[in-house]
């Protein structure tokens, strides 16, 4: 998971340092970014954590 949480932000940075040449590619880049930026924030979210065991009690998920 973390290889796609990766390639999502160097996409990310790809669109943010892409040239503004005119309004379509500002709309481009806006909408590209948002569109990488909820998956990200999807990808994040949904990542399995193990359990964490603390002192000998264990967390149940």
């Amino acid at each position: 998971m973390f290889l796609v949480d990766t390639l999502l932000i160097l996409a990310m940075l790809f669109f943010l340092f892409l040239p503004i040449t005119d309004r379509r590619t500002v709309r481009m880049r806006l909408c590209m970014l948002c569109a990488l930026l909820a998956v990200f924030s999807v990808s994040v979210t949904r990542t399995h954590v193990a359990s964490v065991q603390l002192a000998g009690i264990a967390s149940i998920p």
